[in-house]
C-alpha cells in the first residue's frame, strides 16, 4: 500500500457508458464519463479509508513473527544455497578468465563446460583444447594483417562501381560508412 493517500481524479470526457439491467420492468440506463469517474473514486476513496490506519511495518513484523521455526530454516536454507550456486557461478567464471578466454566468450565457455561430466578445471583444459578459437592470443592472431603485395594505402584501389555510387549518392549522410 502506499503511504500517500491522494483521491484519484480522472480526466474529464463526455462518452456515455450504457448500463443495462436485467430488469425488465426499467430501462437501461446510461451513465456520463463524469458519473462513472466520480463513482470510481468514490469507491478508491473508501478503500482508502477502510485501509488507512493500518501500519505496514508492524504487520510485516507480525507477519514474520507468525512464521513457524520450520518456515524460517527453510527461508535461511534457500539463501544459503542461492548464495552458494552463486559463489561457484563467479569462481568458474574467474577462472575462465585467467585461462585467456575472449571476454565476449565466457559466458559460453562457462555454459558449455559445466554441462560436461567431471571436474570443471580439466573439462576446461579439454574444452579449450578442442576449442582454441575462444582463446585472446588466437583472435589477435587472426586479426594481424598479412602482407599481399598490393600497397593498402594507395588510392589507385580499384572501386566498384556500386561501391562508387553509393559513396556518390549518401556523400552527404553523416551515417554512411564509407
Amino acid at each position: 500500500m502506499e503511504d500517500e493517500k491522494k483521491p484519484v481524479t480522472q480526466p474529464e470526457e463526455k462518452t456515455e457508458v450504457p448500463v443495462t439491467q436485467t430488469d425488465e420492468k426499467t430501462e437501461g440506463k446510461t451513465f456520463t464519463q463524469e458519473e462513472v469517474n466520480a463513482m470510481v473514486i468514490k469507491a478508491e476513496n473508501k478503500i482508502n479509508k477502510k485501509y488507512e490506519n493500518i501500519d505496514l511495518e508492524a504487520y510485516n513484523k507480525w507477519q514474520e513473527s507468525q512464521k513457524t521455526e520450520a518456515e524460517k530454516q527453510t527461508e535461511l536454507t534457500q539463501k544459503l544455497t542461492n548464495t552458494n550456486n552463486e559463489n561457484i557461478s563467479l569462481k568458474q567464471e574467474n577462472q575462465v578468465l585467467k585461462t585467456g578466454v575472449n571476454v565476449d566468450d565466457v559466458d559460453y565457455v562457462v555454459f558449455k563446460v559445466s554441462k560436461m561430466e567431471g571436474e570443471f578445471e580439466d573439462n576446461l583444459k579439454e574444452f579449450l583444447e578442442k576449442n582454441p578459437k575462444y582463446l585472446e592470443n588466437n583472435k589477435k592472431q587472426a586479426n594481424t594483417s598479412t602482407t599481399t603485395g598490393f600497397d593498402q594505402n594507395s588510392t589507385s584501389n580499384p572501386v566498384s562501381d556500386e561501391k562508387a555510387y553509393k559513396d556518390k549518392k549518401y556523400a552527404k549522410n553523416p551515417y554512411y560508412k564509407k
